[in-house]
């Protein structure tokens, strides 16, 4: 027997509804803050992820040489390929507001929310480099959650790669690549190996100390001036300034907490300004959602300046989080009928029937297996039906049909010729 390939997921059924229904949300949502959806290839030219996204990242991709001899890979993240879509184009004007749901492929280690094939919900503002676009972009993944009936189940941790630069520069870390990637692995190393591997990239150790205990801490956005030296904040009053105002814009949106952690820098290269990534309160899982602002990523690809902010959200955290919630079935199951036939007379009528019940919107599954009456309800039961319409010889001789309501078990008998206004009844 030949076996689904490890780290990818099949999707039987009972997921596909719960996990369309999360989709729909997603573009429910970003187009309630005028957001308009594109969708990007699958395929990329491996060079579009050379410097841009970072040497790890490269290291992930499911990649190879084509026919043509090209270097192609299945693309690993949204962002590279929609910066590429929006520098071809000339005639865009701006701010560009768009978003995508694409599949992405990595060649990581699987575990509990991470697999090698994801869909991400993906959004980004583009030719805005205010305050209020990354308010917004961090807005739009809160409402988001707080749509799905995540809200209190989250916070939002932030930083700022500017202000994370030079603090590191002021402990006297001089490769600030490798800095990141440091504090990027923060939470996955004991405190001893961070501090070792620390004191490595730095000249002063007392400074290193200072890094090392903000690190450890969550704040609260409006103690935030109160956590650095005096020197350093006088310095950066403006970035620090930034992610306060940033921090008050959101609280106009959601009711999310937002924290500054220090340890978010975010793991790609292109980065420059604010950072962020959403975290389930209880900690139980991987983040759940991160992006950020990343003003050079344009000049990388295209040689275009692009002022951009946008975040990406995985689908693989989000569904365990809304089964621990019990949120995974997100709506009522709509309205939907089984038409049970009794005898070959009735299957005829039967499909008629279902073919009208569909022009008029619902859901209809025709039982043409010839079983008993009751099997064929017990099986509308199980496949969750709200109701049926029962077809056979007294029904077609009297030109009528028996309808039952599965929830109730209540049954009554109205006229074909009223089909319409019968199931209008029934649905609402």
């Amino acid at each position: 027997m030949i076996e689904r390939v490890r780290g990818f997921r099949d999707s039987y059924p009972e997921d596909m509804l719960p996990r369309q229904k999360m989709f729909d949300v997603m573009r429910e949502t970003a187009r309630k803050f005028y957001f308009s959806q594109i969708e990007i290839p699958s395929l990329e030219y491996l060079d579009l992820y050379r410097v841009k996204s970072g040497e790890e990242l490269l290291t992930q991709t499911f990649s190879f040489t084509d026919k043509g001899g090209r270097e192609l890979t299945m693309i690993p993240e949204a962002t590279p390929s929609v910066v590429r879509m929006l520098t071809s184009r000339k005639d865009l004007k701006k701010p560009v507001k768009w978003f995508c749901l694409p599949k992405l492929w990595r060649y990581e280690e699987p575990q509990s929310g991470r697999s090698r094939e994801h869909t991400q919900f993906n959004a980004d503002i583009f030719g805005d480099g205010s305050v209020y676009a990354d308010a917004e972009i961090i807005g739009l993944a809160c409402s988001t959650l707080d749509k799905l009936g995540l809200s209190g189940k989250y916070k939002v941790r932030i930083n700022d790669r500017m202000l994370m630069e030079k603090l590191l520069r002021d402990i006297g870390i001089s490769d600030i690549s490798r800095g990141y990637s440091l504090i990027d692995h923060y939470r996955k190393l004991s405190a001893e190996e961070f501090k070792s591997l620390l004191l490595e990239l730095c000249e002063d150790r007392e400074k290193a100390d200072f890094l090392l205990q903000l690190l450890g801490k969550e704040i609260k956005l409006d103690q935030l001036g109160s956590k650095f030296p005096e020197k350093f904040k006088k310095e950066n009053g403006e970035i620090i300034s930034r992610l306060l105002n940033t921090g008050k814009l959101v609280t106009t949106i959601t009711d999310a907490e937002l924290v500054y952690d220090a340890s978010v820098v975010r793991g790609l290269g292109y980065y420059t300004g604010i950072v962020f990534e959403g975290f389930d309160t209880a900690g139980e899982f991987r983040s759940i959602f991160g992006g950020g602002r990343y003003n050079n990523l344009g000049q990388l690809i295209a040689g275009t300046q692009v002022e951009a902010v946008g975040f990406g959200m995985g689908d693989a955290v989000l569904e365990l989080l809304l089964k621990k919630n019990n949120l995974w079935v997100l709506t009522e199951k709509e309205s939907s009928f089984g038409v049970c036939t009794v005898g070959d007379e009735a299957i005829l009528t039967a499909y008629e029937l279902a073919t009208k019940i569909r022009r008029l919107g619902y859901a209809v599954n025709v039982d043409t297996s010839q079983a008993s009456l009751s099997n064929q309800l017990k099986k509308a039961a199980s496949n969750s039906l709200t109701h049926t319409i029962i077809i056979g010889p007294k029904e077609l001789r009297d030109n009528v049909l028996t309808i039952r309501d599965m929830n109730s078990g209540k049954q009554f008998t109205g006229k074909m010729e009223d089909l319409d206004n019968l199931i209008k009844s029934m649905a609402s």
